[in-house]
């Protein structure tokens, strides 16, 4: 009685079935309703249980025996003359059902392979076949969009906003006023400031020991530096960032208990100004190696509770990137021994800086025990000015970009203290996985690996038009479909970015069978040299596949231009592991048929003639350059047991290679071997002559122990290889700690001599180096103090195509809801936020006003969109697959409109054929291509399934009413205090009657 009460005074009619016993998806016996329709009775839902539609099940079998996912002949109705959306509704949930139950179906454990492929090919014929329902039909009583509904649209991923604060992390605990140990010792560094209008810059020289025996702590040095700004008229200064204290805390037979209240934490801050532009130095400096590696045993998992009550699994593995400084110094002075950071866990000596890497990153598989570990591989390499980057493959939002597919390529730079510059993912509309990478002595950097599914090229031209003052420009963007031979297929792939990481140019290459890039490097001249395995023969290279794997090296101009494609092999597994250039030669290093090989190319260019003759008849000349690469020597260097290259450099003419070998035989050990191999997997380094003669001066030097050093990550400076990897046993002039420990040292090759050596431990008592770089003159004191070496970057650029994973030529479409109008919205090289706001405003006839604002909390922009005026309103729908924009601006398909969230008024003369506007919130990309496809799959369709429902709510009892009093009475005031008793006293008893709810 009280419910039914409730619900009157809001305009809710009674819910009964045919009998008077309340109901949520019966027929109802009432008269008077808000129905839509304008008929009380309703068809019982297809969710109710007893409706006599098919269950979950029974529409898997059908649709995996070829069945139509859309069948309006198989919803049938207990009520008749029912209006016809009703059953429009349930063929729609009954096709979502299905989807449902494939999914379902495809997370079951006991799914065989060959039974999820089906489901798979089934699940994505359904998915085409429900978006074509959706899209086609009408209904009389509703506006359904395919996805969300809503009055303002924000995208949430963003684009850099100009900045100048550079936030360096904490380097001291405790308090602002007490000593610093980063700050004891000899603390010298210089700051070199370019200010506008000025030519040359300002250097302000800092020597802590100019404080005298003033305490060295935070407040004090952040007021002296400020203090040698200030006397140089510059605007920039430093500040002292404070971390509040996190208590520690555990919980104990189920209550939380505070074991400490922590301390706070402070770090420098640089406050900057636009006009100033800051760049570090330091007298002392060290060379530095950084390592890239995966620390916690994957097997060890924690089960964790969620709020709609499943669990989910997760193990402590993480990515981390580790700075070691080295004893390698071309300074007069070497800088001090580093310290321990702030929470760095399991320092060990020599470490100058420990950052952790994004949670996207798919990390690496155990020291090589799974067969994904190649598709997870990492990898890292220096760049010319002190920083670092990291390649990574990450399967969500990482540094805020939005990934499109499962997984994709991460390009990220960090500056020498461990902070990130910017972030690049590569845009793969399915999965890419990123394998090797290169900086150039310039800056450039190239990204190689593998890519499943679309990887659009888009190219922007810029026309002038008019002369001197009168000018105007246009942009036009075409765009190249690389799809591959196969969308299961992986194929190669090479990006290049120039030194702000603004992508250049990309090429995909690739065969009938699967392929990947696994090496690259650049030539002097700027070109572009990728070395790969292949499972068919590559475009561009003549002659037949071997079988198996075959190894190839393609060649590509500064700018991108096709010179080459050779392929090398035998019958077994093959691979080009390693390429390097040295002038016109280019060596490349891999393995064939289990032997070590190193070959050698000479490469040319001529330019020649070229005749063509058109459809008429014209034959037309003109020049252009042919390129050739000829092999001119090849050696066996032997043996390598299953193991790898890693490693490879040209110096002072020896060619030295890297890696880990489960053999003896490399350069046929014996006399050449400086130190012998200890059995299992050791590491190795060797050289031999440049022009790959057998010589007495070959020679191989074996790193290891008792237990297994596999998959070691070696990298060369001035002929010394620094070797880093996993190990399980004991290794001489080192302590075991776990059964897996790191260890990073550097060899002598020559004498076999040890120089350097270091071991430690990680989370879990397993910790695995996934990449090795070498960088010259990047440690010094700064690394201390948390501050960069070289220029302080604050502020990325502000291009779609750079911040996020959008690229060049990707599109979406405003479509006119009344007039079916549609408009594709593409985005050029050089589009901006600002930019693409404008294009929006354009596109839409102005029917939306779309703006750029500010993402609360973060220095990024964001697109803000919203109908131009009350009735004005506009489709947003994402654009063509593997080049759909939407995904990559962090934007939902939907109605853009007024509309949303609009109570229809059941008393309006035009209510029975008005249409309320309801937003299903469709998924068109989900997919069961992996496990984590398949979650976000239940998942979203369940939110349809539930908006479908909502939608069925509305047909049949209407919106929520306001009562004629309500309408009537006055608004605001005071309630008198006996009317809110009573109020009160009816909720009591309605809480006892309904349990609460």
């Amino acid at each position: 009685m009280l419910v039914n009460y409730y619900n009157a005074k809001a305009g809710i009619p009674a819910q009964t079935d045919s009998s008077g016993s309340s109901t949520g998806t019966g027929t109802t016996g009432s008269t008077k309703t808000n129905s839509p329709t304008g008929q009380a009775d309703a068809p019982r839902a297809p969710w109710a249980g007893s409706s006599g539609m098919l269950s979950e099940s029974d529409l898997v079998t059908k649709v995996l025996g070829g069945q139509r996912f859309i069948n309006s002949s198989a919803v049938t109705s207990n009520v008749v003359n029912a209006s016809p959306d009703y059953n429009k509704l349930f063929t729609l949930y009954q096709g979502l059902s299905a989807l449902e139950g494939l999914a379902t179906k495809a997370q079951d454990s006991k799914t065989s392979a060959l039974a999820l492929a089906a489901i798979q090919r089934r699940f994505t014929a359904g998915m085409e076949e429900v978006r074509g329902y959706i899209s086609d039909t009408s209904y009389d009583h509703m506006a359904l969009s395919p996805g969300t509904l809503t009055n303002e649209l924000k995208s949430t991923v963003g684009t850099a906003r100009t900045d100048t604060l550079y936030t360096a992390p904490a380097i001291h605990s405790g308090s602002a006023t007490s000593p610093v140990k980063a700050f004891e010792g000899d603390v010298k560094f210089s700051m070199s400031v370019k200010k506008v209008g000025t030519t040359a810059p300002f250097t302000v020289n800092i020597d802590l020991s100019d404080m005298g025996t003033q305490t060295r702590s935070m407040s004090n040095v952040v007021s002296y530096i400020n203090g040698k700004l200030k006397e140089q008229g510059l605007q920039t200064q430093f500040k002292v960032n404070r971390t509040p204290a996190v208590p520690t805390t555990t919980t104990v037979n189920g209550k939380t208990v505070t074991l400490s209240a922590g301390q706070d934490s402070f770090g420098l801050q640089i406050k900057g100004v636009t006009t100033e532009a800051v760049t570090m130095s330091a007298p002392a400096t060290a060379d530095s190696v950084y390592v890239v590696q995966t620390t916690g045993d994957p097997t060890i998992t924690t089960t964790k509770k969620n709020a709609d009550g499943t669990s989910t699994k997760t193990n402590g593995v993480s990515s981390q990137l580790i700075k070691f400084q080295t004893d390698q110094s071309s300074t007069t002075d070497q800088p001090d021994d580093p310290i321990s950071k702030v929470g760095a866990k399991y320092w060990v000596d020599g470490e100058a800086g420990q950052t952790a890497l994004p949670n996207s990153v798919a990390n690496i598989n155990d020291n090589g025990t799974s067969p994904d570990t190649l598709a997870n591989a990492l990898q890292t390499a220096a760049g010319p000015d002190g920083s670092v980057y990291v390649l990574a493959n990450v399967n969500n939002t990482t540094d805020d970009q939005t990934i499109k597919g499962r997984q994709d390529v991460a390009l990220i730079k960090y500056d020498s203290a461990g902070k990130i510059v910017f972030t690049r993912t590569l845009g793969a509309s399915d999965s890419a996985s990123g394998l090797a990478l290169a900086v150039s002595a310039d800056g450039k950097v190239a990204v190689t690996g593998s890519v499943t599914g679309a990887l659009d090229i888009g190219v922007t031209k810029t026309t002038t038009y008019g002369t001197g003052t009168n000018t105007a420009t246009s942009t036009s963007t075409t765009t190249t479909s690389l799809t591959g031979a196969n969308n299961t297929t992986s194929d190669s792939f090479v990006t290049v970015y120039d030194a702000s990481g603004v992508e250049q140019w990309t090429q995909r290459r690739g065969s009938s069978g699967a392929d990947e890039a696994t090496s690259v490097t650049f030539g002097d001249d700027g070109s572009v040299y990728v070395g790969g395995r292949t499972q068919g023969l590559m475009q561009g290279a003549s002659g037949q596949a071997n079988g198996g794997w075959d190894g190839y090296v393609m060649g590509f101009t500064a700018s991108g231009t096709h010179k080459f494609t050779i392929q090398t092999g035998t019958a077994q597994t093959d691979t080009v592991s390693q390429v390097a250039t040295d002038g016109n030669t280019l060596y490349v290093a891999g393995v064939e048929g289990g032997q070590a090989t190193l070959k050698s190319y000479t490469m040319g260019s001529q330019v020649v003639d070229k005749t063509t003759t058109n459809a008429q008849g014209v034959t037309t000349t003109t020049q252009v350059t042919q390129y050739s690469a000829n092999q001119t020597a090849a050696r066996n260097l032997g043996g390598i047991g299953g193991g790898s290259i890693s490693g490879i450099s040209v110096y002072n003419g020896q060619v030295y290679l890297g890696g880990s070998s489960g053999s003896a035989d490399l350069l046929g050990g014996g006399s050449n071997a400086a130190t012998s191999y200890s059995g299992g997997y050791d590491a190795f380094a060797l050289h031999v002559d440049k022009d790959l003669t057998v010589t007495s001066g070959d020679r191989v030097a074996f790193y290891g122990g008792a237990g297994t050093e596999k998959d070691a990550k070696v990298q060369f400076s001035d002929g010394k290889a620094w070797i880093s990897g996993q190990t399980t046993g004991d290794i001489a002039g080192t302590t075991k700690m776990n059964s897996k420990d790191a260890y990073l040292a550097r060899l002598n090759i020559d004498s076999g001599q040890v120089e350097y050596q270091t071991r430690y431990a990680g989370t879990n008592g397993t910790v695995a180096p996934n990449a090795i770089a070498i960088s010259k003159n990047s440690s010094s004191v700064l690394d201390r103090l948390g501050l960069p070496l070289g220029k302080v970057e604050t502020t990325d650029s502000k291009l779609i195509i750079a911040g996020t994973s959008v690229r060049t030529g990707d599109q979406f479409y405003l479509v006119d809801s009344k007039t079916g109008v549609k408009k594709a919205v593409t985005i050029d090289a050089n589009e901006t936020m600002a930019s693409l706001a404008k294009k929006i405003n354009r596109a839409s006839g102005y029917k939306l006003t779309a703006n750029v604002t500010k993402v609360l909390g973060k220095q990024l922009d964001q697109l803000d969109i919203k109908p131009s005026n009350k009735s004005s309103e506009m489709q947003i729908v994402a654009g063509p697959a593997g080049k759909d924009a939407l995904a990559g601006l962090g934007l939902d398909p939907g109605l853009v409109s007024n509309k949303a969230g609009q109570t229809m008024d059941a008393s309006s003369s035009n209510y029975l054929t008005s249409q309320k506007a309801i937003g299903l919130d469709f998924d068109t990309s989900i997919n069961l291509n992996s496990a984590a496809g398949i979650t976000k799959a239940l998942a979203a369709l369940k939110t349809t399934m539930k908006n479908v429902q909502k939608a069925y709510t509305y047909l049949r009892y209407g919106d929520p009413q306001d009562s004629t009093s309500t309408k009537a009475g006055k608004t605001g005031g005071t309630v008198p205090q006996y009317m809110t008793d009573q109020i009160a006293n009816y909720q009591a008893a309605l809480n006892r009657l309904t349990g609460g709810g």
